[in-house]
């Protein structure tokens, strides 16, 4: 066994160990250990290629495609991370028509982390806006005593926002049905579903909300604080992913994804 292929089986251990870890231990940052579990994989499957390709010749196209395949994968994986990071963003400029509030994660009657974030960004951006509707959006998950709708219209009206100015959207289990059932209920209020409308999620979410708007999108940040960075990591990466997958089911004539759970129920 060469220097290199002992290299890339060390390698291989080290993710194989990383992947647990994400996994078992600190499970909020899941989707990265499954990452690493897939990049020990791959480790292992050049090791071997790069012992066969001296005896082999097809082994050395197959290397050359799975790097060439791994080029292609990371170069697309920027460009749609560059796309998720500049959403990622508040426009408190621009005058908007309604808001629309996407729901997180709710530990019995009492909002998630995320969710909280979402709120905490939602108020702060609605405080001066008295005339524009709040749709909070979100059905009644695993694990949750109340909708995410309600648990938001609890939280905002505790803190002083009118109740009259809040609708609530209590069947939508995923981005995709947050954005059409909330902008079905603004039409009844003579709200344009074209006209601008701010959308307040966590920063890494908001693009691939904004493919869901008909109009134009303005878009509101929520921000974990920042000894959670890990998560809000993992998050980035992870969204740049179900961008991907959205594309293609959307190309594809697929059904949009099941519930989505944006934070762990201890956030």
């Amino acid at each position: 066994m060469g220097a290199k292929e002992k290299f890339l089986y060390l390698l291989a251990a080290l993710c194989l160990l990383l992947g647990a870890a994400m996994q078992f231990v600190f499970t909020a940052v899941r989707f990265t250990g499954f990452l690493f579990w897939c990049a020990a994989a791959v480790l292992v499957l050049l090791a071997l290629l790069d012992r066969w390709r001296k005896k082999h010749r097809w082994a050395l196209w197959v290397r050359r495609g799975v790097l060439a395949a791994l080029a292609a994968g990371f170069a697309l994986f920027a460009v749609l991370e560059a796309r998720v990071v500049s959403w990622a963003r508040t426009d408190s400029v621009t005058p908007v028509s309604a808001v629309i509030v996407l729901g997180a994660g709710v530990n019995g009657t009492a909002p998630s982390l995320s969710l909280q974030t979402r709120l905490e960004a939602a108020l702060e951006y609605v405080r001066d806006k008295p005339e524009v509707p709040v749709v909070v959006s979100g059905s009644q998950g695993p694990g949750e005593a109340i909708s995410e709708a309600e648990c938001m219209y609890r939280w905002l009206t505790a803190r002083g926002l009118p109740p009259e100015q809040i609708l609530l959207e209590e069947q939508a289990d995923n981005t995709r049905e947050n954005i059409r059932y909330s902008l079905e209920l603004l039409e009844e209020l003579g709200v344009d579903g074209t006209a601008e409308i701010a959308v307040v999620s966590s920063g890494y979410h908001l693009c691939r909300a904004s493919t869901y708007m008909p109009g134009k999108m303005v878009p509101v940040a929520a921000r974990m604080p920042g000894r959670y960075w890990p998560i809000t990591v993992n998050y980035y990466v992870r969204e740049a992913f179900a961008l991907a997958a959205d594309l293609v089911f959307s190309q594809a004539g697929g059904r949009a994804h099941p519930r989505e759970l944006t934070a762990p129920a201890a956030l």
